[in-house]
């Protein structure tokens, strides 16, 4: 074989090569949403963060779902400034048109104006990558583009607009509520069910993918309700919930690699209730909170006053029947202890879990044990029904280490819990912060209309008799 054959094949095998490189790499572009998306970032360079990554999957998983022949429903909640419109609104859609040209979208969103924006930055990717899946851009409007010689179209539209004679496989709700203003309008947010229910469900091709992208700002808003129609009516979809909070359970935040310690610091400052809504994506009802949880003044061990007669109160959940519900109660027990001569009312530490009985005996013994190492010699427990067994074995168990005392409930819990509230408003809770800090607070500011009251209950079990002076109402302790 002569030197310049060998060249002539040598340069054929590299360009075959290329080709096939080539011929991988698109083919990976039109079939993984990840892969386009890096290769079409919506700026450069993209900051990603662990959410990025899940967030570009779900659109894959919806996509695969509809190409099976399955409908495909999930609620994704991320804070705001999270990138959730780059990677649903700007980018999917395009993506998605450009795979299956005969399918329509509709991307929605709290007005026409936010949708409009969205819909021409998705209108633009796809001018640009249109020839990878061998397409043309068809008609082009703002809020409105089609696929040359093809059905397929992207119809963007504010929630409660009109979209008569259009219907789509996959919907895009990105962003419901504008403000807080809106989000606590009872108008808006039943306007915006109205919406959902009579315009776009009723636009739903036979298979279907519906995605709602958003961030939380109110227990009743769209999201909210969509979760709570299921759990009324089984028949209704139920929606997969994907949620990242800001700040994780070990302390950590969400989003680092774009915003530093300091930004997710400072929006705590604004508040629980905001917090717990906007960036913890788990909000808390604001009307009708008994309690100011907002109030509470966080201190440490040592700013503790010495001679506190300190309770650890028990409010017990251990049935068979309520450990196997989707959300079962908890057991908590709450050190607590309150001075007459300051109204004040001091936390010093909160035990909780849906622990099983035996693991529930267990917690409370050794709580007791830490808690005679503080100089706290007292247990109540509310014993009440099923849970007189449980008051028997562990005063049983603990004879020589703690007393222990039976507490009887004589009224609803609202009623009981009533004692707190002028102590709450005055901003007369003192707590010493610890990892129950953020759970306890949103249970307490959602009370009485929040899902679950067992640290609220504790707590009443702990100090009302020490609040009510023995007056002989609302509570007996034996």
């Amino acid at each position: 074989m002569t030197t310049a054959l060998l060249l002539v094949l040598v340069t054929m095998t590299t360009k075959a090569s290329e080709h096939k490189l080539q011929a991988e790499a698109l083919l990976s572009i039109r079939e993984n949403f990840g892969s386009f998306f890096a290769m079409y970032e919506p700026e450069k360079p993209y900051v990603y963060g662990r959410h990025t990554h899940a967030l570009i999957r779900e659109c894959q998983l919806a996509t695969e779902a509809v190409e099976r022949g399955e409908c495909y429903y999930v609620i994704v909640n991320v804070p705001p400034r999270h990138g959730k419109s780059d990677v649903f609104s700007r980018r999917f859609s395009p993506w998605y048109l450009g795979g299956h040209p005969d399918h329509e979208i509709i991307l929605a969103s709290y007005s026409a104006e936010l949708a409009l924006e969205l819909s021409i930055d998705g209108l633009n990717c796809f001018r640009q990558t249109a020839p990878l899946f061998n397409l043309k851009p068809g008609r082009q409007k703002a809020n409105f583009w089609t696929v040359q010689d093809h059905k397929g179209k992207v119809n963007a539209v504010g929630l409660g607009g009109s979209i008569t004679g259009k219907g789509a496989h996959v919907f895009i709700i990105d962003d419901y509520l504008k403000n807080r203003q809106e989000a606590e309008s009872q108008a808006i947010r039943d306007h915006q069910w109205d919406s959902f229910k009579s315009d776009l469900w009723t636009r739903r091709a036979p298979v279907h993918a519906f995605i709602i992208v958003a961030t939380r700002w109110h227990v009743d808003d769209l999201a909210g309700r969509i979760i709570e129609e299921h759990a009324k009516n089984p028949d209704f979809p139920k929606f997969k919930v994907v949620r990242f909070p800001a700040q994780n359970a070990d302390g950590s935040y969400l989003f680092t690699e774009r915003f530093p310690k300091a930004y997710y610091e400072s929006q705590k400052a604004l508040g629980v209730y905001a917090w717990q809504s906007l960036f913890q994506n788990d909000p808390a009802p604001r009307q009708g909170n008994l309690l100011r949880a907002d109030l509470t003044n966080w201190i440490s061990e040592r700013e503790l006053p010495a001679g506190l007669q300190w309770r650890r109160g028990w409010d017990l959940a251990s049935t068979e029947k309520e450990r196997m519900k989707d959300d079962p109660d908890y057991t908590v027990g709450t050190l607590a202890a309150f001075d007459a001569k300051t109204r004040r009312l001091y936390l010093r530490d909160v035990a909780r879990g849906q622990w099983s009985a035996l693991k529930r005996d267990s917690r409370m013994e050794d709580a007791a044990k830490a808690d005679v190492a503080r100089g706290c010699a007292r247990v109540n427990i509310e014993a009440v029904g099923g849970y007189v067994d449980t008051y028997n074995r562990v005063r049983s168990n603990l004879r020589g280490i703690a007393v222990v005392r039976k507490v009887q409930p004589e009224h609803d819990k609202v009623s009981r819990a009533s004692v707190l509230e002028p102590i709450f408003e005055a901003g007369n809770v003192y707590a010493v912060k610890g990892a129950w800090k953020e759970e306890w607070e949103k249970e307490f500011l959602a009370f009485p209309s929040g899902k679950h009251d067992d640290q609220v209950d504790s707590l009443v079990v702990a100090v009302y008799d020490q609040i009510t002076k023995a007056r002989g109402a609302g509570i007996a302790t034996v």
